[in-house]
């Protein structure tokens, strides 16, 4: 797939810039971190300008990230666990725990959370569903999303531009980062959780108590 969409990016320039990185913002599958790295690549190489990249991709990050937003902004949780569940959406990297961790990591960092999360492959697309869900003010939302997204653009694509043609070992690089970053995000969601079970737990039975009395 990698391979493909460099080829695109290759023959068609801005144009599919423009629709991947749309498309990163919404399916969980696409690598923005080959995307704008290459697209980094692309302006040492052509008439593409690093500025131009940066802020296409950062509006097109914002106007993307509006889709999954307003799917958990008008979908109930449980009917989008269900869609999410489906077949079609499990081929398309979609996971239904990945929904749990977004929206428990969301909930307990709160709304500054979305600027942290559009840094993380995978969670940049899907913590507009909790926002959504949440129902965070779209302004705001717009905000920190493009907070976020210029920060992981400039990084990304200057990096390209920088390493030329050994763009692909930064992608290699950022790779083995934002991994070993997940890990760290993935091992805060579940320390929240079992916090959260033993809150309701332990609410559970002073009200089995309380009842008994």
């Amino acid at each position: 797939m990698e391979n493909s969409i460099i080829h695109i990016m290759n023959d068609y320039g801005y144009i599919a810039i423009m629709f991947f990185v749309v498309l990163e913002n919404i399916l969980p599958f696409i690598p923005s971190e080959v995307i704008l790295t290459f697209a980094g690549f692309m302006t040492s190489k052509t008439d593409m300008i690093i500025t131009n990249v940066v802020i296409l991709a950062t509006l097109l990050s914002i106007i993307g990230s509006f889709v999954l937003y307003g799917v958990g902004r008008f979908i109930s949780e449980d009917k989008l666990i269900r869609i999410v569940d489906m077949k079609l959406c499990r081929m398309l990297g979609f996971k239904k725990d990945d929904i749990y961790k977004a929206k428990e990591w969301f909930q307990k960092k709160g709304k500054y959370t979305v600027i942290f999360c559009r840094c993380i492959p995978v969670l940049r697309c899907l913590i507009s569903l909790p926002a959504g869900m949440a129902e965070m003010n779209w302004i705001q939302f717009a905000a920190f999303t493009g907070i976020g997204s210029l920060a992981w653009n400039l990084l990304l694509v200057n990096l390209g531009a920088a390493a030329g043609n050994s763009w692909e070992t930064i992608v290699a690089k950022i790779g083995i980062f934002t991994s070993a970053l997940a890990a760290i995000v993935l091992v805060l969601l579940v320390g929240a959780f079992l916090l959260f079970i033993k809150k309701r737990i332990r609410s559970s039975k002073v009200d089995q108590d309380s009842n008994e009395e």
